[in-house]
């Protein structure tokens, strides 16, 4: 018996209906799977003596921290409250990204070279490796922290391409992947307690968190000029901030 063509109509809208619905749900789970982007809220701001710092990490006691200079090539020690407590040259130029490995030594960041020098907390090279990484002389390496609980090192090419490079204590890399979860990259910090990485954007003004293999899990703004070295301590419940042209610590209040 042949369809009736006003029956064909009301399949039809039916079909349509039901596709709708199945869309606007699928939509509704992947709004509430996307990680928030909320603004982290200042809570403390200090000057520092340090021209242009860039990179940010706690000494190995968490009673100070380190960071760098790209201008002079000097790396500094600050006391909590952000006054010098020591400082040494590094041969190289371009520092601008800063870790703790141990009690006794550093890991620095030269983004031209594409190198890190491992040094003591004197000041005395250990030794450095360099790797081959494409790109423009200053869109190279800009963070680097160290996995104490796995023994990896986690490094950061700022853009063109943004990477997120995993390598054995040796420098040996176990694997490189594109990040896009913002304009450029600035730092990158490791954090034990729950063993994350957090990167900072110096373009796109946002911290973000992410796995050991790279995907995203959340997202924070952050209205600072030019950031360029991150700490996170989730034991006071804040993030560390260091800019590049205002020459100033931040102190945000982490909202997890």
């Amino acid at each position: 018996m042949p369809i009736k063509s006003s029956n064909i109509k009301f399949y039809a809208s039916l079909i349509l209906l039901v596709s709708i619905l199945i869309s606007c749900n699928n939509s509704n789970i992947n709004r509430q799977e996307s990680p928030i982007v909320k603004s982290l809220t200042l809570q403390k701001m200090t000057p520092i003596n340090v021209p242009e710092p860039s990179g940010l990490c706690y000494s190995y006691d968490k009673k100070s921290f380190w960071s760098v200079c790209d201008e002079n090539s000097m790396v500094y020690k600050l006391k909590l409250n952000g006054t010098i407590a020591d400082s040494f040259k590094i041969s190289g130029e371009d520092l601008e990204g800063i870790a703790v490995v141990d009690a006794n030594s550093l890991a620095v960041i030269l983004e031209r070279t594409r190198e890190v020098v491992i040094v003591d907390t004197t000041g005395k090279e250990i030794y450095r490796i360099k790797f081959d990484l494409p790109g423009n002389l200053n869109e190279g390496l800009e963070g680097v922290c160290y996995d104490d609980i796995n023994k990896n090192y986690y490094l950061l090419n700022e853009k063109n391409p943004g990477l997120l490079i995993k390598t054995d204590k040796n420098f040996k890399i176990e694997f490189k992947k594109e990040i896009t979860f913002a304009d450029d990259f600035s730092d990158i910090f490791f954090a034990e307690e729950d063993t994350t990485l957090w990167l900072l954007s110096d373009e796109s003004q946002k911290v973000i968190q992410i796995d050991l293999n790279g995907n995203l899990i959340k997202q924070f703004i952050v209205d600072v000029k030019q950031p360029e070295g991150l700490v996170v301590d989730y034991k006071i419940k804040s993030v560390f901030i260091v800019s590049d042209k205002k020459e100033e610590l931040y102190q945000f209040k982490l909202n997890k």
